[in-house]
């Protein structure tokens, strides 16, 4: 096949959508909501559905999904409201509402019978999905997330979510990122496109919208800071009855999830192994992406999946 940039002229380009590598990026309406997702491997070989964090992107996948791609087919939708997803109503926000998105997903993309990877907000509703559709889940890997968080930790996320209504460039946003994320190298800023927007007077937004819509609930109720408690709620009962394995990942220098609390979990659920993925914080796929996707493979493949 010839190289299309060859004798074209520049103006006909188009622009250039941000393909995962070794994968596919591609689009779909579910319940009148388009959906972005990432894809990686055969649409035939054994599903693996990976749900990011709040805030995050299906980006943060990307490691993970180039890893499995010759042996399983990788799924990671941005969840509503993040990403390039449309958003759910705003008093649709609980991790009930989260969850029931994923069914009609897998439906359009024939998947009966999957493995969830889900981090912190992924996480929380892969225990939702599992507990409510057993049919669908054949073992569930959760990063850093559990039936209690660390209300210092959850504050800090939430106050990073805020600080900033807009950058004025993708630089300052990477200056802002990389006080946040310690772990982390280095930052191309060019690479934060897939997390920020440009609006029409040229200030870059995040494309998540959960800031904002605490913003919206403040200046209606004068609520004085979100209601994180409450999507919370339940997770506990959920975990007693999800009845597949269930690899829980905590990063080792997480201030979300405590050791204790990871500890708990491992006694409510019926499968359940804790690893700790070194070198780590709350966000430890990408704080540590060669540990992660070693211990996913290896849970995989202890499945037979």
């Amino acid at each position: 096949m010839s190289d299309p940039s060859i004798d074209v002229h520049p103006d006909d380009l188009v622009p250039r959508h941000d393909v995962p590598t070794d994968g596919r990026s591609g689009f779909v309406v579910v319940d009148d909501r388009q959906v972005h997702y990432l894809e990686w491997g055969p649409s035939v070989a054994a599903p693996v559905v990976c749900l990011h964090g709040g805030g995050q992107t299906a980006y943060m996948y990307e490691e993970l999904g180039s890893a499995l791609r010759n042996t399983h087919h990788v799924l990671a939708p941005d969840l509503p409201n993040h990403g390039d997803s449309d958003p759910l109503a705003d008093d649709l926000w609980g991790r009930e509402h989260l969850a029931a998105t994923i069914p009609p997903l897998l439906d359009e993309f024939g998947l009966q019978r999957v493995v969830l990877v889900g981090a912190s907000l992924g996480g929380l509703t892969s225990f939702s999905v599992a507990a409510r559709r057993p049919d669908l889940v054949a073992g569930m890997v959760l990063i850093d997330i559990g039936h209690r968080l660390e209300e210092d930790g959850v504050k800090k996320i939430m106050e990073f979510m805020g600080a900033h209504e807009s950058f004025a460039s993708l630089q300052e946003a990477a200056d802002f990122i990389a006080g946040y994320l310690p772990y982390r190298k280095s930052f191309n800023p060019e690479n934060l496109r897939r997390n920020l927007r440009q609006r029409a007077d040229g200030r870059w937004i995040w494309k998540h919208g959960m800031a904002r819509r605490w913003q919206r609930r403040a200046d209606d109720e004068g609520a004085v800071e979100p209601d994180w408690r409450g999507i919370m709620t339940g997770v506990a009962e959920e975990a007693a009855v999800i009845d597949v394995p269930v690899l829980l990942l905590r990063g080792g220098a997480s201030d979300v999830l405590s050791g204790d609390a990871a500890q708990e979990l491992m006694e409510m659920l019926r499968h359940g192994r804790l690893e700790t993925v070194e070198k780590a914080g709350h966000l430890a796929a990408g704080d540590n992406p060669h540990s992660t996707v070693s211990l996913v493979k290896g849970f995989l493949g202890e499945l037979g999946w």
